[in-house]
């Protein structure tokens, strides 16, 4: 046996090594960061100042218009209500999204959306542009990254643009029951301008700066089972936790902040549980024009 042919043996093994512990190593890692973003939310969360926490009810309906192989069109409508305050109406919100395939694992989003917001639980109009990146785990899993960019309008002042980092974990096929697709996923919000706040020295509480709290502020965590009702229709039910924080955030860019001459939280973290409903009717037009 020449020493080329032995060379390009040992070369494929350790390739073909590489790559099993290059997947062994990924697949561990999501199976840890899922069980925790699992256990912190599922388990420790529910015991962390209840009190604070409202439950709203989301439901949506929406058109899914696949326009050609890779265009996508979605019209959907959102109804928010209330639960801890007697079921009243939250917001409206609808929207307009247009999606493209660029490849099998590369796609981009770009949509506009408006509606009315009573609450804080969401702003006013925004456009936003969201690109995404899906790769298989162990032919089993589709694990899709994304990062999404928002503009606001004025009614919006807590912020004026948003950087939202997602995940999203799910089964490659459908369960034999119910024809179940269940999936978990995670977004961070980075927030940028808004109404600026007055902070205050920590030691003598003198005005010190006033400015906007951008930063990283928001966590969501969804978790969705989605039922195939047939060949058109499909149903979700979702459980979602939303958490405002201060994540690497300097003491000059912070919310839910005391103001010392009469202990008010100035900007207060916005917490509170979602569970809600989305109908999706999906309509072919690109076969259907064949």
């Amino acid at each position: 046996m020449s020493s080329q042919l032995i060379i390009e043996k040992d070369f494929a093994m350790v390739t073909r090594s590489c790559c099993v512990v290059t997947y062994v190593y990924i697949t561990t890692f999501m199976k840890t960061i899922l069980a925790s973003v699992l256990f912190t939310t599922l388990v420790l969360q529910p015991f962390v100042s209840p009190a604070q926490r409202e439950w709203k009810n989301w439901n949506t309906a929406q058109l899914n218009f696949s326009l050609s192989k890779k265009t996508d069109l979605r019209i959907s409508h959102l109804r928010a209500f209330n639960i801890s305050n007697g079921f009243s109406n939250d917001f409206n919100q609808s929207s307009i999204h247009l999606s493209y395939d660029i490849t099998k694992k590369w796609d981009i989003n770009a949509g506009y959306t408006f509606g009315g917001s009573i609450s804080l639980s969401d702003g006013g109009s925004r456009v936003s542009v969201k690109t995404g990146y899906k790769v298989k785990i162990a032919d089993a899993l589709n694990w899709t990254n994304s990062i999404q960019g928002e503009i606001h309008s004025k009614n919006e002042t807590r912020y004026h643009h948003r950087v939202i980092f997602g995940t999203r974990v799910s089964p490659k096929k459908r369960l034999n029951f119910l024809k179940l697709s269940p999936s978990a996923a995670y977004s961070l919000y980075y927030n940028i301008g808004g109404n600026p706040l007055q902070y205050y020295d920590s030691k003598t509480g003198a005005p010190t700066v006033k400015q906007t709290p951008d930063g990283f502020h928001r966590g969501r965590f969804t978790f969705t089972l989605n039922s195939k009702l047939s060949g058109v229709f499909s149903l979700s039910v979702f459980y979602m936790t939303q958490r405002e924080f201060n994540l690497f955030t300097p003491e000059n860019r912070r919310m839910n902040i005391i103001k010392p001459t009469n202990g008010k939280i100035i900007r207060p973290f916005d917490d509170f549980n979602v569970a809600g409903l989305t109908l999706t009717c999906d309509l072919d037009l690109y076969r259907a024009k064949k």
